[in-house]
């Protein structure tokens, strides 16, 4: 399955991290888009005054197998998440493509193409015959250009996807990958082609995000400018790279006393012999709980062990545990990669519903016996099975009585303290009235000696 990802290859050919999905040869993708086949469409020559609508079906061509013609339809035009097309979509240098209006298309990938090389820099956006160019520039401001087919990537080989206004989303489905390729690979400060905001109008408010399926966020990958996002422009328009943390939680949600483990990895485009650094912490928990961060460093891409999961052991404070893996390389002397992933935890009281048993008895006829006494409010004795065998409470095997109701409950006798019980015998429960806690006489593993403990953690051990 692929991995949300965003690559830029400005300042030198980058090696892919294994977990990306995304196999790309680089001397020939850095170069130029595939060809195209029967059914691709391309943004037509322009002529007079521009630039030309996407949905106007007239500045489209589509290629029959030999030649293009004109198009009928504009791209994307019709399909739905049920109804997907495969073409793919080039954006031709020297032609300028405006979504002025919100749209969700699924089609197959889209090329923004350039002449290689081009002599554009910033601060004026990149534009003219060599470059291709979209603009997301809605009339009231805020566009929302999103590609959400099921294998729909975006691909900026030299040319220019241009946030011209602000609350400006282009949003991908999660799975896919937006990959820049700067040809003219100057160090200006957002780039001279690939992703480019409005001249000092770069900020939080355009963005590139990922989506679930179902249309919900599932990540808010990039800003033009901001901190509440893995990357900026800046990063992938110069800097030639990306990371992004991976941490997860088995199990999240537990009941008191129950031990959870942390999952770590990373991924991104990174360049060979990087050192990561990485650092685990609790960003919040409950009061009374502390925990020890771990922090280290190596060289990418290590080992599956580079980064430790470490183990909570017991989390026996109920309540909601948040904890942060952050990874980090430094590219050069002024630019830092960064990512922080979060996950929560749950503890349940060990007195909630959720942790308490109601495991069926197993049955194993040829150790066990029927439970011949039972006391029930449900007025179904003898009645569940098609035999006697079968039936309430035979069912519940290997007891001498079996007791049931969601109304009443089982009260066990209730004792002073555990000094009013003259000779304990293993295995003899009851309430202690003292501190009102439910206590069973036994031994613990690894204990010599029989003692009163208090049932504090309800599980369903096998039978």
């Amino acid at each position: 399955m692929k991995k949300n990802s965003i690559f830029s290859y400005g300042k030198l050919i980058q090696k892919l991290f294994p977990l990306i999905l995304l196999l790309l040869s680089f001397s020939a993708y850095a170069q130029s888009a595939p060809p195209a086949t029967s059914g691709d469409y391309r943004s037509k020559t322009q002529t007079g005054t521009g630039p030309f609508l996407w949905t106007t079906a007239a500045n489209w061509e589509v290629y029959n197998g030999s030649i293009w013609q004109t198009a009928v339809q504009y791209p994307g035009q019709g399909t739905t998440a049920a109804s997907q097309a495969t073409y793919d979509v080039y954006i031709s240098p020297g032609t300028e493509i405006n979504v002025n209006s919100s749209a969700t298309y699924y089609f197959g990938d889209l090329y923004i193409l350039a002449n290689n090389p081009l002599t554009n820099v910033q601060p004026a956006v990149s534009s003219g015959a060599n470059v291709g160019r979209i603009n997301l520039s809605g009339p009231n401001g805020g566009v929302n250009f999103f590609l959400w087919g099921n294998d729909q990537d975006i691909f900026i080989f030299g040319g220019v996807l241009y946030f011209e206004t602000n609350n400006t989303v282009v949003g991908l489905l999660r799975g896919n990958a937006l990959v820049v390729n700067n040809y003219n690979g100057t160090n200006q400060i957002l780039g001279s082609n690939g992703l480019q905001p409005l001249q000092n109008g770069c900020t939080g408010n355009k963005q590139v995000k990922f989506y679930n399926a179902d249309g919900t966020i599932a990540q808010n990958y990039m800003v033009c400018n901001g901190n509440n996002s893995d990357y900026n422009f800046v990063a992938l328009n110069n800097n030639g790279g990306s990371i992004s943390a991976i941490l997860t939680a088995s199990p999240a949600q537990l009941c008191a006393g129950g031990s959870s483990t942390l999952l770590t990895n990373y991924t991104g485009s990174i360049p060979d012999g990087k050192i990561i650094t990485y650092n685990i912490q609790l960003v919040s928990g409950p009061a009374g709980y502390s925990y020890t961060g771990l922090n280290g460093t190596f060289t990418d891409p290590g080992t599956a062990a580079s980064i430790p999961d470490p183990s909570l052991g017991a989390l026996t404070i109920p309540g909601t545990y948040i904890f942060s893996l952050t990874v980090s390389y430094l590219f050069d002397a002024s630019y830092t990669m960064s990512s922080t992933e979060q996950v929560t935890i749950t503890v349940r009281p060990a007195g909630s519903a959720a942790c308490a048993c109601y495991r069926d008895a197993a049955r194993d006829n040829s150790a066990k016996y029927p439970t011949k006494l039972g006391i029930s409010s449900f007025d179904r004795a003898g009645t569940d099975g098609s035999s006697s065998a079968d039936s309430w409470p035979n069912l519940r095997e290997g007891g001498h009585i079996a007791i049931e109701s969601q109304t009443a409950g089982f009260v066990i006798n209730r004792v002073a303290n555990t000094n009013a019980i003259a000779i304990p015998v293993e295995g003899m429960m009851i309430f202690d009235l003292s501190d009102g806690k439910l206590k069973i006489y036994t031994r613990k593993d690894g204990d010599s000696l029989f003692a009163w403990h208090v049932f504090s953690t309800p599980a369903c051990p096998s039978l």
